[in-house]
């Protein structure tokens, strides 16, 4: 079994931000984890496909979210977008896709 991890670090300005993933050649979304550099910080996370499709969306969250219980199956290019954000800050992400 083979694990891609996506991370990035993204800062949010304006409440919002958003990073495209390199192309996934298939597999399963088994987590999903944002955190933001401050505790108290309110946003929400979609992620989006190629075509422009929401395929998860997660609403407020405060500080971050962890998801564990995921098994969305995963095919091309995806866009991770941080919205809403309460300030400007600075945003962990990591999805792990296993093949």
């Amino acid at each position: 079994m083979n694990i891609y991890r996506y991370e990035t670090s993204l800062t949010a300005s304006s409440a919002s931000v958003s990073s495209t993933t390199l192309r996934v050649i298939g597999g399963l979304c088994r987590q999903v984890l944002v955190r933001a550099a401050t505790d108290s910080t309110v946003f929400r996370f979609n992620l989006q496909d190629e075509d422009g499709l929401t395929i998860m969306n997660y609403g407020f969250h405060t500080g971050e979210i962890n998801d564990f219980n995921v098994a969305l199956p995963m095919m091309g290019q995806y866009t991770a977008r941080i919205t809403n954000a309460s300030r400007d800050d600075t945003f962990d992400l990591q999805l792990s896709i296993q093949e």
